[in-house]
């Protein structure tokens, strides 16, 4: 069984730009909190762990925007985007539970 590969198309590309904005960034700010609170960062902008998570973010970003038109359509963009972010601010909330 061969299937036809799916064609890429940018007709949606509002929907697929605004799901990388929008629930990308609480994506990439999820990643950061994250890795900020296993690097046990003290929220001093001039440590070295608070530098490398301030250039990650804006690195991250690009990648997620970048990437949001690889999606088929502006509805799975969000779903995936959206569902990723929620997943991750989960597990933060559940690292907060466990003093480090």
């Amino acid at each position: 069984m061969t299937e036809t590969p799916q064609i890429l198309d940018n007709r949606q590309w509002i929907a697929k730009v605004l799901a990388a904005i929008l629930p990308g960034l609480g994506l990439v700010f999820a990643v950061m909190a994250i890795l900020g609170r296993l690097a046990g960062t003290t929220g001093d902008p001039r440590s070295l762990p608070a530098q490398a998570l301030m250039w990650l973010t804006a690195v991250l970003w690009v990648f997620v925007l970048g990437t949001c038109f690889l999606f088929p359509t502006g509805r799975r963009a969000w779903a995936v985007l959206g569902g990723a972010c929620a997943a991750l601010w989960g597990c933060f909330l559940l690292l907060r539970l466990f003093p480090s």
